[in-house]
């Protein structure tokens, strides 16, 4: 059996600095902080409803 070729083309990366980038940071330091307090503590997930089949047709979770 031949190996498959694939061509592959290098792209440089975008270095423009947009507005706001500082806040996008900080939201995801924050969040990873988040993940790491959730696998320490390991919560229990919070459920806001009855539990739905998965099987069928899924018109249970349409909109009226």
């Amino acid at each position: 059996m031949k190996g498959i070729k694939i061509g592959i083309v290098g792209v440089s990366s975008d270095l423009n600095t947009y507005g706001g980038q500082s806040m996008r940071d900080a939201r995801e330091v924050l969040a990873r902080c988040k993940d790491w307090l959730m696998c320490i503590f390991k919560p229990e997930p919070t459920y806001l409803g009855d539990a739905l089949p998965v099987s069928g047709n899924g018109d249970l979770t349409n909109d009226n």
